[in-house]
């Protein structure tokens, strides 16, 4: 009898083990210069079509994201997290929950970047999301059209990406009558200009709040009070990623990018950017290094 306890724990020990790292794990650090033609978001992983395999590109602080489940507002680290770019191919085990995968990323740090972190509440600049004066301008999500969509990206059918086209406005433009299922993100470039067209659908306050963290030059807060899903679209200009860095890690002015994102957000969506200031849970990065061991 206590032969088999032994077994049997030694066999649990080893399938913890199996799920606290990837089962193959390629990181090679490159340029987003080089990538203008073959760039491909990281996709895959547990809860994807392809949940034993994760592909393609992402920046050092999209990992740390990954691995945390925070924002990238939320994190300190080196000036170049967010602008170093890595391409990734994993192998997870079968059967890897979402929690197994986020302590694989956090394995993959320590053990590949030597990364060491810690955790404290810092006040830092924020921006409260809240409605304007004459209310959002834009319309409640249809049920119906929501679990359409949700059934086609379950069947793996969704419809092929329309051809994309600058419009009058310069911004990106798809046919009138394409039909595209769930948000999707389009960018055109000019130069050292971005041009952006957010085509959300189906999308809660907290989930545009979370989207906006990321170009607003700090972290946004859904302080709307509004708790459904809507249909909208949201255009504005930023920075190319692939453009020289300032100090924080991004170009240009950071106030005139904050003033550009929060016209566009009260002109088209009638809510508005209100700055404060806010205590939140930060991660900060105290060692890490920016090229990894070899796989």
């Amino acid at each position: 009898m206590f032969r088999l306890c032994v077994v049997l724990l030694l066999f649990l020990v080893s399938g913890c083990a199996v799920a606290q790292s990837f089962e193959v794990a390629s990181v090679k650090p490159v340029q987003l210069m080089d990538l203008r033609e073959r760039y491909q978001p990281l996709q895959g992983g547990s809860g994807s079509k392809t949940p034993t395999r994760i592909a393609g590109h992402i920046s050092f602080s999209g990992l740390v994201n990954l691995a945390y489940a925070v924002k990238s507002r939320q994190v300190v680290g080196p000036s170049w997290m967010e602008m170093q770019l890595y391409e990734i191919s994993a192998t997870l085990p079968s059967g890897s929950t979402k929690e197994q995968e986020k302590v694989m990323w956090q394995n993959l740090l320590k053990e590949r970047f030597h990364m060491e972190t810690h955790r404290e509440t810092k006040e830092v600049p924020a921006f409260g999301l809240v409605t304007g004066k004459s209310g959002p301008k834009f319309k409640d999500s249809d049920p119906a059209a929501e679990a359409a969509d949700k059934e086609a990206a379950a069947a793996g059918t969704g419809r092929p990406r329309p051809r994309v086209t600058a419009g009058p406005d310069g911004f990106p433009e798809i046919p009138a009558d394409a039909k595209m299922p769930g948000s999707f993100t389009l960018s055109l470039t000019n130069g050292d200009t971005m041009k952006m067209k957010m085509f959300c659908r189906h999308m809660t306050m907290a989930e545009l709040a979370d989207l906006m963290s990321g170009f607003a030059g700090r972290l946004v807060q859904d302080q709307t009070g509004l708790n459904g899903k809507y249909d909208f679209t949201l255009a504005f200009e930023t920075d190319p990623p692939w453009t020289v860095a300032g100090a924080d890690g991004r170009t240009g002015s950071p106030a005139e990018r904050e003033a550009g994102l929060s016209a566009a957000v009260q002109e088209q969506l009638g809510l508005k950017l209100e700055a404060k200031k806010s205590k939140i849970e930060m991660l900060i990065i105290d060692r890490v290094e920016k090229t990894p061991t070899e796989n």
